[in-house]
């Protein structure tokens, strides 16, 4: 596996070497400061270009590579630890904004001072520099028991186990034997000794009953001291050893958290790749960006030459590597000087390990925040002050940590630079922040002498003799906590520093070349084709003589001394308006300008910038003096009402302007007959009519006044009809018919009375003519049908019957008499 990742490792670097070829953006040769990687150690992940271990806003350019090699020394707590890592990295630039970077631990040393403050020492394979194993806070071993899934004191003395312990003995926890046996306490076989584990499931570390802490982990609780103490609760009094000073949950160094030497070296066990984007320009003074990168680990505890290793310090072995994002920002704020800043998060993975039953977590591993800021100096290309300040906090859910340390470092430092590609640094690291004896964070929740429902102890004891009950006289701890100084438990290092050294060569673009001195090219002359420009009138308005024109450009033409006949570049300021064109001849757009003086300047550049002398004019932008309202001639036309008007009715008539000036019209009416009741003066009118004027057509005629002296046609007419009366109203013969029968009559009658009932007040009349003998009987039919139909509805009322008179033969006429008519017979 570990040849597998080298070989992945090989091949990125060169395909990435093969795809980075010539540079796009030159540095300028006046810039001093020069680029080197992060050495890393101790902090944020290393190889890519920032500072000692803050990372700035600068990226190679595409081509550019770096080769680093460092020596670095610092301080880490808990155990007062000494770190030494010789770490090694490449990055390779592969445009203007981003680089990709590998880093590794070529070496690493690590030498522990206070032992006694890790847990990792506790463990079953490890020893404490007296040669004996201490006395621990573990989660109860075996799998049931009075003490079954709880926190017990664990006596000095404990048998050795090697890795991975399942199986081997826990000892007999101070109980003297033969015959009596720490199992069957621990819920083992009698006669039995309790054995550790195995390993069981639980929160986001697992439980390692009889090695780890009860909450969680493969790490026990340390016990820093002990005292006895006499049980008088049997038949005879007994002194036991209780633990005094202890922490119920693990104390572990996130770096190495499992290391049970007092000294211990490794190589090669930390990878990390990762890539630096730069979000802005290359030559912006202003620098931001991210860094992802990904970090593994060789070494991990899925076997026991792997635990080995991490006992030795070499990493703390998490099995899917850690995942980071870093936030980087500079500011360029003098030459001499930029101030960069990072923020970043690590996501850490577990540590898991196999076992006979599975595989379970040895530790949650904490996250990390990071944060730093850093500040240097390019006095010169070849002289780099580094000042930096930085600090690394634990977060996240991870296992609790009882002498938990957030390690803050500051720096200070110098990069020498004999050539731009490659260069010496050294630096000095204070820790700020070491861990000391009467430091308030260790009278922590975590760490103090626990008294909760979750702790009970079984400890070691003595039996009273022959005769006496053979189980063991469990003993409680007192009440009283400790409080106090802690200063016998902790022991301060004499150099808790530390100090950097590093080398790095690599490949460096050129700079771009000094620019070439010129003789300045100088202008001689500004000349304008107008010193004066006469805005036009406003809208609606014009000029009175046509001097004032729209057009409002000026032409502008540009003389130049140009000693090198060398190619020029024209600029043009002006105060007002804008320049259209390029080169000498352009013109200056002065359309929206207000009334006033303008000028325009105009300077060249020959590839000097604009060195030479320039030319100022002066123009002035005047209002035209003669606006005058423009007249022009509407167009006219009169209607009238549509259709005839009733007699008697009114009529209206209205006058039509469109276009033209005619916001001063006039208007005057005249009618041939009838009269105007409204509207004169006005564009329409109303005239009233009689009723001696019906069949008549009235004509209106308007004259309209207040227009353009020159303008024709200004009057204009329209006509209108009045109806014609109706005729008079005569009596209407609708029927005749002669000698009859009566159905026929009634017929007759019925056919009549449906134009008297259309017309209210009108009448019908039916005359009979004929012989006298057969005029009688008809009449006498008529009735009849009359009387007949009044019987169905008829209004006989209305009807009259008529006697014609003698006439040669009968005929019988049928009459219609509309209201207000009479009738003449």
């Amino acid at each position: 596996m570990r040849l597998a990742k080298n070989a992945l490792i090989i091949a990125l670097v060169t395909l990435a070497m093969v795809f980075a070829v010539s540079a796009q953006t030159l540095r300028s040769p006046d810039d001093n400061r020069n680029l080197a990687p992060t050495v890393g150690s101790g902090a944020a992940a290393g190889g890519t270009t920032g500072l000692f271990t803050v990372i700035d806003g600068s990226t190679l350019r595409k081509g550019e590579y770096s080769f680093s090699i460092a020596y670095s020394n610092f301080d880490r707590d808990p155990g007062n630890v000494d770190l030494t890592e010789v770490p090694i990295s490449f990055n390779i630039g592969l445009s203007d904004h981003l680089e990709l970077f590998f880093n590794t631990q070529a070496w690493k040393g690590i030498k522990v001072n206070n032992p006694q403050n890790l847990s990792s020492f506790y463990l079953p394979n490890s020893q404490l520099p007296l040669g004996t194993q201490p006395a621990a806070i573990v989660l109860a071993p075996g799998t049931g028991g009075a003490f079954f899934n709880r926190a017990v004191f664990r006596p000095a003395g404990m048998p050795f186990a090697a890795y991975p312990y399942t199986g081997s003995s826990a000892g007999n926890y101070g109980l003297q034997f033969p015959p009596y046996f720490s199992g069957p306490i621990f819920g083992f076989a009698a006669n039995t000794l309790a054995t550790l584990g195995p390993p069981r499931a639980g929160g986001a570390a697992d439980n390692f009953p009889g090695v780890g802490s009860p909450y969680g982990s493969i790490l026990p609780g340390i016990v820093l001291t002990t005292t006895t103490i006499t049980d008088n609760a049997g038949r005879i009094p007994v002194t036991v050893t209780v633990p005094q000073v202890f922490s119920a949950a693990p104390s572990y160094l996130p770096d190495a958290p499992f290391i049970n030497r007092r000294y211990g070296t490794s190589s090669f066990t930390t990878m990390t790749a990762g890539a630096k984007w730069r979000f802005t320009g290359p030559n912006n003074p202003f620098g931001i960006g991210i860094v992802p990168f990904y970090r593994w680990y060789l070494d991990t505890a899925s076997d026991n030459a792997g635990f080995n290793q991490m006992q030795r310090g070499a990493s703390p072995g998490g099995n899917r590597g850690d995942i980071g994002l870093i936030l980087f920002a500079d500011a360029r704020v003098a030459k001499w000087a930029n101030v960069s800043g990072n923020l970043g998060y690590i996501k850490n993975s577990s540590v898991k390990g196999n076992f006979p039953t599975g595989t379970f977590t040895l530790l949650d591993r904490p996250d990390e925040f990071q944060y730093g800021v850093g500040v240097d100096f390019p006095v010169n290309q070849y002289f780099q002050p580094i000042l930096e300040y930085r600090q690394t906090i634990y977060t996240g859910g991870r296992t609790p940590n009882a002498f938990e340390n957030d390690p803050l470092d500051v720096l200070a430092g110098v990069r020498i630079y004999p050539k731009r590609w490659f260069g010496f640094g050294f630096a000095y690291r204070y820790h700020a922040n070491q861990q000391e004896a009467g430091d308030s964070v260790f009278n922590s929740s975590i760490f103090r002498q626990d008294r909760t429902s979750n702790l009970q102890n079984v400890v070691p004891l003595v039996f009273g003799g022959a005769g006496q009950d053979p189980n063991p006289v469990l003993v409680t701890l007192p009440a009283d906590t400790f409080t106090g100084s802690l200063t016998s438990f902790f022991r301060n290092s004499t150099d808790p520093h530390g100090y950097i050294a590093q080398f790095f060569i690599g490949r460096r673009n050129a700079r771009e070349l000094p620019p070439v001195q010129r003789p300045f090219a100088d202008v001689t002359a500004v000349n304008l084709d107008s010193v004066k420009v006469v805005l036009p009138c406003a809208p609606g308005l014009r000029s009175k003589s046509g001097g004032c024109s729209d057009d409002q450009t000026v032409a502008v033409k540009t003389d130049v001394n140009n000693p090198d006949n060398s190619p020029l570049v024209y600029q043009y300021s002006v105060s007002g308006g804008r320049i259209v064109g390029s080169g000498a001849n352009v013109n200056w757009d002065l359309s929206g300008v207000k009334p006033g003086t303008y000028t325009i300047t105009s300077a060249v550049d020959n590839g000097c910038g604009f060195c030479g002398k320039t030319q100022t004019k002066t123009i002035t932008v005047e209002t035209c003096s003669d606006c005058i309202q423009p007249c022009s001639c509407p167009s006219l036309s009169v209607s009238g009402p549509s259709g005839q008007t009733p007699i008697g009715g009114s009529m209206t008539f209205t006058a039509n302007l469109s276009g033209g000036t005619q916001d001063r019209a006039t208007y005057r009416w005249t009618v041939s007959s009838g009269t105007i009741t409204s509207g004169q003066g006005t564009s329409a009118i109303t005239v009233a009519t009689t009723d001696a004027m019906a069949g008549q057509t009235v004509t209106a005629t308007v004259e309209v006044g207040g227009l353009c002296a020159d303008c024709t046609g200004n009057t204009g007419s329209a006509s209108g009809d009045i109806a014609t009366p109706p005729p008079p109203k005569q009596i209407q013969k609708t029927d005749e018919i002669g000698n009859a029968k009566p159905d026929d009559i009634k017929n007759r009658i019925q056919n009549l009375n449906l134009t008297v009932q259309g017309e209210p007040n009108s009448s019908g009349i039916i005359r009979v003519s004929g012989p006298a003998k057969d005029r009688a009987k008809q009449i006498t039919a008529v009735n009849k049908a009359l009387d007949f139909l009044a019987r169905q509805g008829l209004d006989k009322t209305r009807y009259r019957v008529v006697d014609g008179g003698d006439a040669p033969a009968v005929s019988i006429e049928f009459y219609f008499v509309p209201a207000g008519v009479t009738a003449p017979f």
